[in-house]
């Protein structure tokens, strides 16, 4: 049951409000999520080097996905979805690890071959973790606050280094072009300074509209100093359906290894994030209905994971910025939630709102996401300091993690002998560094548990 007496919310979980409250609310989520929904793809398909043809229809198709995927979790069909207002998106977990792929891939297949590869693996560990999912209380004990937090730590890490490359090749084009590599320097530096500005800002609106704002106030700039190439956007269709099978999907094992792990843990977040939601919407915390809401979450992770990979799309998870706008407007109405669902799938239907982010210059969109990337490694910080208030021996696991994360690919490249599978492994901090906390934290605990035990038997 839920608890109505959440003084908090204006309208509770299955509450109906008015329709022009409705509206207002689900905008505000739509803006809260638009643009980390379109920018997952868009640093993704801009990263490989793909057409814009190809990066346009990433775009379109995440909104498409992602507003269906939503209404998925929300109405709850069967075992899949949780019944919590929770907006779905691409999860910006996979980016290094996919263009890492996509680099190691095309080395000996073509660039529809490798695209093929990645979404067929990434709809094999789509179905691996919805059975997993179904077994979370247990996996929770394993997958602890030192695994779950130096594992975000090594993504915001790899998307900031990823980030910074791509502002690097940026001005490296520009320079070969004989343009002003210095305004796009300053210009990405005034966009993060913008969404810095606002991340910081007293209006809990302005916060969660923070890298919005600067890309919005970033394309107004570029577009100013002629920057934005309309004219590219004159070859797109007029609606946008997407595609069955785009690429010819297929299975790599090796990739299978790699993407497992940055899975698992996206599970874990959407575990966290879900919990927020579930406390916001009245639902008792460890209750038999938070579980069943959890394992449905996980499910429709999976799901909406599956089907993303079968229209060629990136992996969708559960967003934290909509627990801002629910803390914000005081309304957790699922009803709201299908509404964003439906605005998301509106605007992916129209190539010309996904083309509008295709032709933002990289200094702007680089620029606002540094500052996005480098939240998630304080996110990942902040999570392992509150487990440090409970065991101060916390770091004994993180610092080896971190070290090994980043340490073993720079030298698997000077190790010759490795078989190419593992040398594949060890070359994603992400994955290496979260087995290895996996690993260290199972070592800990049983050293722990035999110390407990030795001084239990001794006090007898």
């Amino acid at each position: 049951m839920v608890d109505r007496t959440n003084n908090e919310m204006l309208f509770h979980l299955n509450d109906k409000p008015p329709i022009h409250l409705s509206m207002f609310v689900a905008f505000q989520h739509l803006l809260a999520v638009f643009g980390g929904i379109i920018t997952a793809p868009l640093i993704m398909a801009m990263g490989m080097g793909l057409s814009i043809e190809d990066t346009s229809y990433f775009v379109s198709s995440s909104l498409v996905v992602s507003g269906v995927a939503t209404f998925i979790q929300i109405r709850k069909f069967g075992p899949l979805g949780s019944g919590l207002l929770s907006i779905q998106g691409t999860s910006f977990t996979f980016i290094g690890p996919i263009i890492s792929a996509y680099f190691i891939l095309i080395e000996g297949h073509s660039p529809e071959s490798a695209l093929g590869i990645i979404f067929g693996t990434c709809a094999l560990c789509a179905v691996f973790v919805g059975v997993m999912g179904q077994f979370i209380e247990r996996i929770q004990t394993v997958l602890t606050p030192n695994v779950t937090g130096t594992t975000v730590i090594l993504i915001g890490s790899s998307l900031v280094w990823t980030t910074i490359k791509n502002l690097s090749r940026e001005v490296v084009s520009v320079s070969e072009e004989n343009g002003n590599i210095w305004f796009v320097i300053l210009l990405a530096v005034f966009v993060f300074s913008v969404s810095f500005y606002f991340s910081r800002h007293k209006n809990a609106l302005f916060r969660t509209l923070s890298i919005t704002l600067g890309l919005l106030l970033g394309s107004v700039t570029a577009y100013f100093f002629g920057m934005i190439p309309f004219d590219e956007l004159k070859g797109l269709d007029r609606f946008f359906v997407p595609e069955f099978y785009r690429f010819p999907l297929s299975f790599d094992v090796h990739l299978f290894v790699v993407l497992l792990p940055v899975f698992i843990i996206s599970s874990v977040e959407t575990v966290g994030d879900l919990t927020a939601t579930s406390k916001l919407s009245g639902v008792s915390l460890g209750s038999k209905e938070y579980w069943g809401r959890i394992r449905g979450g996980i499910s429709g992770d999976a799901f909406n994971s599956f089907v993303a990979a079968l229209f060629c799309t990136f992996p969708n998870t559960s967003f934290s910025q909509n627990n801002g706008v629910i803390r914000l407007t005081g309304v957790s109405s699922r009803y709201v939630g299908r509404i964003v669902a439906l605005m998301l799938c509106v605007l992916g239907l129209f190539p010309i709102v996904g083309g509008l982010f295709v032709i933002i210059p990289g200094s702007v969109l680089y620029g606002a996401t540094l500052l996005m990337f480098i939240m998630v490694v304080i996110s990942g910080l902040s999570i392992i300091r509150s487990y440090l208030d409970q065991d101060t021996k916390a770091w004994w696991v993180v610092i080896p993690s971190l070290i090994v994360g980043w340490g073993l690919p720079v030298l698997v490249g000077r190790i010759h002998f490795l078989p190419d599978y593992l040398s594949n492994f060890f070359s994603f901090p992400i994955s290496t560094g979260a087995v290895a906390a996996i690993v260290l934290e199972l070592i800990r605990h049983s050293i722990s548990k035999k110390i407990w035990s030795s001084r239990h038997r001794s006090s007898l």
